[in-house]
């Protein structure tokens, strides 16, 4: 019975959601395409072992102050051995076997008009997998949807296109006016900064190198990751100390 109500869930939740765009879009940070219900799935990929962040951001285009909750479904191709965790404004919430899961009541994402919030959605793919797709849904409550963006990973075992392991050397570390970020084995990627909290506080896209401005970072411990077409190479931890 569960599971019957389960697939209604998704069923009705999907059909209401095609018409339900009113007032959200869900984009990438830096990128301004809004990949809402409508929008063929975002498409990533990873590999086993390595953590895949999807930068989403939701902006509130109602015109008025809108209180939110994010619901997660997994769909059957997702592994059972993978795990999830969605974070909202300051808020990360980890991986739960509830399927559908809902955000907590007591941790809502307040939006002003016009405001726009980060919402990473962080995957860890533990086995191989081929069109495992998840969908965020964004509604006033858990089941009340106003709009949704899917999400679709294909894990490998390995990174074909890679030949050597790559790396970057990072340095001052600890860091207090700037940091130096030489890539190796790898000639352009990605580079992002977050925080303990999983957010995202730096993000650029560089050739072989890179110099980042820390002087505005908060004193703590930072994670400094290289990505290339959606796959977590390499990561260090930063520390920043004014």
């Amino acid at each position: 019975m569960k599971q019957i109500l389960l697939n209604a869930f998704a069923i009705l939740g999907i059909a209401f959601l095609s018409v339900a765009q009113d007032g959200i879009a869900i984009k990438i940070v830096g990128d301004n395409t809004d990949y809402s219900s409508g929008h063929a799935p975002y498409v990533v990929a990873g590999t086993i072992g390595n953590e895949i962040i999807v930068d989403f951001e939701i902006e509130n285009t109602t015109g008025n102050g809108v209180t939110y909750r994010i619901s997660r479904l997994k769909d059957g191709n997702v592994p059972s051995d993978w795990t999830n965790m969605v974070c909202v404004g300051t808020s990360c919430f980890p991986n739960s076997n509830n399927n559908p899961y809902c955000t907590p009541s007591n941790s809502p994402l307040v939006l002003a008009n016009a405001a726009v919030a980060e919402m990473p959605f962080h995957i860890n793919p533990n086995s191989v997998a081929t069109g495992a797709t998840f969908t965020l849904y964004v509604g006033t409550d858990c089941s009340s949807y106003v709009d949704s963006v899917k999400v679709r990973v294909d894990a490998t075992a390995s990174i074909k296109d890679v030949k050597q392991n790559p790396s970057f050397s990072m340095f001052p570390n600890p860091s207090d006016e700037f940091v130096s970020i030489q890539m190796n084995n790898l000639e352009k990627g990605l580079v992002k900064v977050v925080d303990l909290l999983g957010n995202i506080i730096y993000s650029e896209s560089i050739i072989t190198s890179s110099k980042i401005n820390t002087s505005d970072f908060k004193n703590g411990v930072y994670f400094v990751t290289i990505e290339t077409e959606g796959i977590k190479l390499a990561s260090r931890k930063l520390v920043v100390r004014h």
